[in-house]
Order: structure tokens, then sequence, then C-alpha cells
């Protein structure tokens, strides 16, 4: 006998997709971008289902979220510590991956960005430069990305398997709720083994820039992407006639805003089209209850700046 799922937190009919929390589509769904990162190095399947099933009785609490993922983080970070200080670099760094994404998988629902949000997320940031500084491959770089009111947080992951003195690179950006060290989860490793450099950049609304420069979302992301263009022309590992980009979710209209606006990029990706952002979010204000959100709908108004959805 088939059982009926009644699906209070999407809209339409049940998925034909796994769902770790049936009849919760923003947990479910961040369940599936966490285990998508296996390959990565981002997750380990028994810590994320252990996790996972402490929270079964807590479903849509974001408090609990928040707290596990950062119980489970902060374990990964003892372990990666020890490891550290006993001289096993490759052992901490792998902790330190999986320690940053849980941090920042906790932060991910957790609404408004409080003192210990932005204490996790500062945590977050000090293991994957620590991953950084302590794996053996790729080679990352902590770089600035200036522009007209400052700079861009970014780190450049050094192309493998190539040996030509100028290499092709792709800028990433994320997207709505998304950040580079979470873009380095998605497929990045692969690119880089494939002959490409990748520059990662937090633009106008992601993470530290909005978090620890001020710089809010804004409809002109071509700021972040020329800027990013105008920095690898200045290196001298990068032919810059061989630069594309990509970006996911919201980036589906980063990207081709960029590509748009600046014929130097060669190539764009946008990993999830979006053709009108404005009547994306009138359809979910509308049907707010129902709406198939990736993160709370008050992440509009912080990563905007601004105080009601009008104004978003």
């Amino acid at each position: 006998m088939q059982r009926e799922i009644k699906l209070s937190a999407t809209a339409g009919n049940a998925p034909h997709y796994f769902t770790y929390y049936p009849g919760n589509y923003r947990w479910s769904a961040e369940m599936l971008v966490i285990l998508s990162t296996a390959p990565y190095g981002g997750a380990e399947i028994s810590e994320v289902d252990r996790i996972g099933r402490k929270l079964r009785d807590r479903v849509g609490d974001d408090e609990a979220w928040f707290q596990a993922w950062r119980e489970g983080a902060d374990l990964l970070r003892d372990r990666a510590d020890v490891a550290e200080a006993k001289g096993h670099p490759l052992t901490a760094a792998s902790n330190y991956l999986r320690a940053c994404f849980y941090y920042q998988c906790g932060d991910h629902f957790r609404q408004p960005k409080d003192r210990e949000a932005i204490a996790v997320f500062r945590q977050s940031l000090d293991c994957f430069r620590k991953f950084a500084k302590l794996t053996d491959r790729p080679r990352i770089e902590a770089v600035e990305i200036p522009f007209a009111d400052g700079a861009f947080p970014a780190y450049f992951v050094h192309a493998e398997n190539n040996n030509e003195k100028r290499k092709p690179c792709v800028v990433r950006f994320g997207g709505f709720d998304t950040q580079k060290e979470m873009q380095y989860l998605r497929g990045i490793p692969g690119l880089v083994r494939r002959g490409f450099s990748c520059l990662l950049v937090d633009g106008p609304g992601q993470g530290e820039s909005i978090r620890f420069r001020g710089m809010h979302m804004r409809h002109d992301f071509e700021i972040a992407g020329s800027a990013a263009l105008d920095y690898l022309a200045t290196r001298s590992d990068v032919d810059i006639d061989r630069v594309g980009i990509m970006a996911m979710s919201l980036g589906g209209y980063y990207a081709p805003r960029c590509a748009a606006m600046d014929k130097r990029f060669k190539a764009c990706i946008a990993w999830g089209a979006i053709w009108d952002y404005h009547e994306t979010w009138v359809r979910r204000i509308e049907k707010l209850k129902q709406a198939a959100l990736p993160v709370p709908a008050d992440h509009l108004l912080w990563a905007g700046g601004v105080k009601t959805f009008d104004e978003a």
C-alpha cells in the first residue's frame, strides 16, 4: 500500500527525488547539497547521517539545525587540531575542510545573522585556510580582487596537469546564499585536474564580502566580474584570452550579465538560468509558507541590506 506524503514546505506533488526529511523541501534540499560534496571532500556520509538523525524530531527547527551542524564541525575541527599537532597534515586538512563546510551549512539557515552566526562563519574561514595550507593538492592562494570601492576576497586555485606558461581560467561565483568555500566543493578539484585554474570570488551579497566588508547584494554584479578579469590580467600564469565565467543558482543571472557586460569573458556557464528574478520572488512571497525556498525568506532582506520585501 503506497503511503501519501503531504508536503507542507514545498509546492506541487510529491518529489521524485530523495528527500531526507519528507515534507520539508528546504531541509531535504540542503541534505542533498551536503551529500553531493562528498566526492570533493566536503562531507563524509556517515557523519552527515549521524547529524541528520539527531534532527529527525526537530525538522523545521532552524536553531536545532544550526547547533547540530556546529557541534559536528567543532568535533572535526578538534580532530584536525590534534592531527596537525601530531604532524599529520593530510588528515588535518581533510578534517578542516569538512569542518568548514559543516559550519557554513549550519549558518545557512541562521537568520538573523547574529554574533553567534558570524562567529561560526569566522571559524569556517579559519578552517578552510588551514585546509589550503596543509593539503598537498591543489595549490590554493588567498587573494584580494581590487575594485573602485574596495576589494573582494577570493581564492586562486592553481591548475594541474597543464604545462602551459599561461593557463586558461574559470572565474567562479556563488549565487543567492553560497560563498567561495562552498563553491570549491562544487567541482573545482575536477576542473583543476583538467588544466584550468579557478578564481573563486565572494561578490556583493556573498560570504566574507557581506559579513565583514558591508557589500550588499546588487543588480550590477558585473562590477565583480570585471574586477576579477582586471586581476587575472595582472597574473603571468593566466591566459587572459581564455577566461570563462561560471555561477550557480542566482549566479544564473550574475554570470550571463558579467559575460554580456565584459567581452573579455570567452565562455559563460549559467548553472541554472534566471530569467526574471523579480518575478521569481513575487511568486515566492505570494506563497511564502509553501514556497520551495533554499534558505529562510528573510535572507533576501539581509543580503539586500533592506527592511521590506518591496525594497528588496
